[in-house]
């Protein structure tokens, strides 16, 4: 009997600062491993707020192009003595500003862009009259699909600085949205005349900038093209369907 009290406490003796060296190991390992969660949260933070901050650089280098051509094209009124056009130009301005200076979320309802964007076309339409035609064919399916800011009016400017500024005779401007399975699309069409125009927005910030922007904000497929056909540019922007707009 001795003999067995004798090896539990030599065992006892031998076993407890090996137990106590695999606990601290074991503190150690754990305090290491909370570290290393505490650094990499950090960094997902960091760069997040990465994103955040440049995204919303990317965003600001629109404004001054929209600025300085809608400036320009009630200029272009006054200069023709089209004094009554210039108030309403002013007045669809006003409503542009208080939209552009207002913060917003990373995404925006759809119906939202559209309204922004019709103050802008609004004054185009005063500048040029009946020889601007503006159609829209808004898929009901989509309607309810949020967007970063900017991008319609992105298209849209372009679309006169490009082409129509310089048309001729009629000038067509068509906004359509439509949606293919959970994917959503907007295309913007222009009969400008200017056949280089791709060349001119690839070298541009224009799409560079909106095929960044989008990426930041989804981790899924999405797209900007533009190509000519049967007469009209299309610039095209993919991306994932996400609900919570309003209905126009």
């Amino acid at each position: 009997m001795s003999n067995i009290i004798f090896t539990i406490i030599i065992l006892s003796s031998i076993g407890t600062p090996i137990a106590g060296f695999v606990i601290l190991l074991l503190l150690n390992f754990f305090d290491q491993e909370f570290d290393y969660l505490q650094l990499e949260n950090k960094q997902m933070r960091m760069e997040k707020e990465m994103q955040r901050m440049e995204y919303l650089q990317l965003s600001q280098q629109i404004h001054p192009h929209f600025l300085f051509n809608s400036l320009n094209a009630m200029l272009s009124l006054g200069r023709l003595g089209r004094t009554k056009e210039v108030v309403e130009a002013m007045e669809e301005f006003s409503q542009f500003l208080r939209y552009n200076y207002t913060d917003k979320e990373p995404l925006v309802p759809f119906s939202y862009e559209l309204e922004h964007t019709n103050h802008y076309i609004a004054i185009q339409q005063l500048r040029f009259g009946s020889k601007l035609s503006v159609s829209y064919q808004i898929d009901v399916t989509a309607v309810k699909t949020t967007l970063p800011p900017y991008i319609l009016q992105s298209f849209v400017e372009n679309a006169f600085k490009h082409g129509l500024e310089n048309k001729p005779g009629d000038k067509i401007l068509m906004i359509e949205l439509k949606r293919e399975g959970s994917w959503v699309q907007l295309a913007v069409k222009d009969n400008g005349p200017n056949e280089s125009i791709t060349q001119n927005w690839n070298q541009g910030i224009g799409l560079a900038n909106i095929r960044k922007r989008l990426k930041l904000i989804f981790d899924l497929r999405t797209s900007v093209m533009i190509n000519r056909t049967d007469g009209m540019t299309v610039v095209t922007a993919e991306w994932p369907y996400t609900p919570g707009g309003e209905s126009i």
